[in-house]
């Protein structure tokens, strides 16, 4: 099941966004009470992660979309999932819609570089915790410094990321903060990725 849907390109648009990513497995693998969870796919595109989480057997999951295409996309493909809620419009203003304290995972697979400015990476950083159980999981895919072929975007330093996710709050164990790189569409691609628990 997981190396097939490992294999999917479902989006065309984005050429990084094809098949899933091993941190977005790792964060669902990893919930506690799995049917029960609450998960926030953040900037879900055509959906891809947050099919695999229903289909993982997730509690909620709740897709968020600012792309009002791609958020037609979103609805045609999980109107069939009782369990799944879409919010199309700004990341920011909808997770600051949800109830503090009320979430188990929250999904970033690339969704934080697109901030334009440090203010709004910190105001959304600040949000996952809030919004986060204590326990909960924060999977990120966030371009590094090292990231060319991606233009426009936050190319951020490892240092940089660890700021707004700092040790005291967040437990790497499941998967540590590490930069790691793909090729696609004849590009390579750099990125840092993680897997955070909430302390």
């Amino acid at each position: 099941m997981i190396d097939n849907l490992l294999s999917e390109n479902p989006s065309k648009k984005r050429e990084w966004s094809k098949g899933l990513s091993n941190e977005v497995v790792e964060l669902i693998k990893n919930l506690n009470n799995k049917g029960e969870a609450v998960v926030v796919d953040c900037g879900a595109g055509e959906g891809r992660h947050s099919i695999f989480a229903l289909e993982q057997g997730v509690g909620k999951v709740v897709s968020i979309e600012k792309d009002n295409t791609q958020g037609e996309i979103l609805k045609s493909k999980l109107g069939q999932y009782k369990n799944s809620e879409i919010k199309t419009g700004d990341v920011i203003e909808k997770l600051a819609e949800i109830e503090d304290g009320s979430v188990d995972g929250i999904i970033d697979c690339g969704m934080s570089h697109y901030f334009k400015t440090e203010e709004e990476r910190i105001e959304f950083a600040e949000l996952v915790k809030n919004k986060l159980k204590k326990g909960g999981l924060y999977s990120i895919t966030h371009f590094s410094e090292n990231e060319i072929a991606a233009k426009g975007l936050n190319h951020a330093k490892k240092e940089e990321v660890k700021a707004l996710f700092p040790d005291i709050l967040w437990d790497e164990s499941i998967m540590p903060l590490h930069e790691t790189s793909w090729e696609s569409g004849g590009n390579k691609h750099f990125a840092y990725k993680a897997v955070l628990k909430k302390r």
